[in-house]
């Protein structure tokens, strides 16, 4: 049939589904339609390649008294059917012919392939969105809800931009188009949340869960932005952030003639300034990677001046670094509420903590440590 194959290409250029599964939705919704006209037994369904013809049969055992006709032909029957060369045993396909299933199994069968097809499709877009996860995607803010989650439309498909998931001065409004980080792709979101979450029954799955606060999305709107990030010539180690007030990115070069500092910052913050914008104005800072980690904890306090930074294993033998800053700087190193000294714990990852002293203290446990020498 002409139309068959025409509806096979339409489904798949139209729902972006392969044609493996939209025959597949197709042969089931035929075997559908001939039980509600009555056939029972085994049904096969047969479709050529090009999806252009089909036909559907009863598999039938060839045998000498037929007991069942719904499993069973008798060989006789079998021989005017298929030739001479049939014996007791064989197994034949009796077609049955695609008119006599009526419009009542018309409609069931449609109903079926609508079904399949659709299944297909939400599990096309799992996957496609699936190998998207780590990436950003702009969306139109479609709903808010109560509790505070944001319905984005990304087309065909919705996004939910979880309450702990947004940076928490921001307010949306429907409309606005937004961009995030593709985080996970799920078909019970009721299941991924485990608060209370949106009542989402008016969006059929799967749902892209998406993302503003997470540390990649901001390495990854670096290296959509930066073109030496973009090239590798540029590489982000680490990214701490607090998200829509401060963040740290270390960064280091894998050529000596590109600063990697001022490659990502731009002239006069051409290049970092619209990044912060898109964090509402999260403040960046960005820091030379050393492997070093009393070192790269020194630079990761900035912008407080550190005196001496030296990393050594507590009682626990868990590793440590000790940092001495000036008296007026101790308030600066550790930043407004423990900000500062805590995006540097995160960024070096590894350390347990960091003990920031102040220098007249540490001047004084000198003196004592010098006295009980002697």
């Amino acid at each position: 049939m002409e139309s068959l194959g025409k509806t096979v290409e339409l489904l798949c250029r139209e729902k972006g589904i392969s044609k493996e599964d939209v025959i597949k939705a197709v042969k089931v919704g035929i075997v559908n339609a001939a039980r509600k006209a009555g056939y029972k037994g085994h049904l096969v369904v047969k479709i050529d390649e090009d999806g252009k013809d089909f036909g559907i049969f009863q598999e039938k055992t060839v045998v000498e008294n037929v007991k069942d006709p719904d499993y069973e032909i008798s060989l006789e029957e079998a021989k005017e059917l298929f030739g001479d060369s049939v014996k007791l045993g064989d197994k034949v396909l009796v077609e049955i012919k695609t008119e006599e299933l009526g419009r009542i199994a018309a409609k069931a069968a449609a109903q079926v392939i609508h079904e399949k097809i659709s299944e297909a499709e939400r599990k096309a877009l799992y996957d496609y969105f699936k190998e998207k996860i780590g990436d950003v995607i702009s969306g139109t803010v479609k709903e808010i809800k109560r509790n505070g989650d944001v319905i984005l439309d990304l087309g065909r498909i919705v996004g939910i931009l979880p309450k702990e998931e947004q940076i928490s001065k921001e307010k949306y409004r429907i409309g606005d188009r937004v961009r995030a980080y593709i985080y996970d792709v799920v078909f019970d979101y009721k299941r991924y949340n485990r608060r209370k979450p949106s009542k989402i029954d008016d969006y059929p799955p799967p749902y892209v869960i998406l993302s503003r606060t997470h540390p990649k999305f901001l390495k990854r709107l670096m290296e959509i932005e930066i073109p030496e990030v973009a090239d590798g010539l540029v590489e982000i180690k680490a990214v701490a952030r607090e998200p829509g007030i401060r963040a740290k990115v270390a960064v280091d070069s894998k050529e000596e003639y590109i600063d990697p500092v001022g490659a990502c910052i731009g002239v006069k913050g051409s290049r970092i300034l619209p990044i912060s914008r898109e964090l509402s104005g999260e403040k960046i800072e960005i820091i030379r990677w050393t492997d070093d980690v009393a070192e790269l904890v020194a630079r990761a306090l900035s912008p407080a001046k550190v005196l001496q930074s030296e990393s050594y294993e507590d009682e626990n033998e868990e590793l440590r670094v000790e940092v001495v800053v000036p008296d007026d700087q101790l308030s600066l190193a550790i930043g407004k509420h423990g900000v500062n000294a805590r995006l540097a714990s995160k960024l070096v990852g590894q350390i347990v903590g960091i003990d920031i002293i102040k220098e007249s203290d540490f001047r004084k446990l000198e003196e004592l440590e010098a006295l009980e020498e002697e």
